[in-house]
């Protein structure tokens, strides 16, 4: 884990705090609210907060599937970077299947657009960069997160029907 990740951890860490205290404070904390706001948190520190970068870089990056060329020219950096896009969107997939009780191209053009709104608003930011690949991986993590949530709620159903007993048929004679 790099430098400037582990302090996006710890940046949503202080942010949940700071968002989570009063809701705690005036009894509004719910398992819902909470989970909400960590998330926010989390995707906020990860995608806003400004991480330093060696070098200046282009602001726009718009050929898809880049990071494939990336990976085989920088290495696994790129590639982790690339899943950790994924991996930043799968919960709300599933908060959007839960709660939301989205579609899964509900779903995944919620997903989007959160991404398009992110994403244009680094075009703001000197060291962040407006990248297509983003909008791909994080997409695709939302739709994951969806199929991983249903996924989760089928298997849910079908353990919980099997653990009931099933009654024996006692004739009557």
């Amino acid at each position: 884990m790099t430098n400037a990740q582990l302090a996006s951890i710890q940046w949503g860490v202080f942010l949940s705090v700071v968002f989570l205290l009063p809701q705690l404070l005036f009894r509004q904390l719910t398992f819902r609210s909470a989970t909400i706001t960590v998330y926010a948190s989390m995707l906020f520190a990860a995608t806003f907060l400004p991480m330093q970068t060696v070098a200046p870089r282009q602001s726009v990056q718009l050929v898809p599937f880049q990071w494939i060329a990336d990976t085989f020219r920088d290495g696994q950096i790129a590639f982790d970077q690339m899943t950790l896009n994924v991996l930043l969107f799968v919960p709300l997939g599933a908060m959007l299947l839960f709660w939301g009780k989205r579609s899964i191209g509900q779903a995944a053009l919620i997903g989007y657009g959160v991404s398009l709104l992110i994403e244009g608003s680094q075009l703001l930011w000197a060291n962040r960069i407006f990248d297509v690949d983003d909008l791909i991986t994080n997409t695709t993590g939302t739709a994951l997160g969806w199929l991983g949530a249903l996924t989760a709620v089928k298997v849910y159903a079908r353990v919980k029907t099997a653990a009931v007993p099933q009654r024996e048929l006692v004739s009557a004679r």
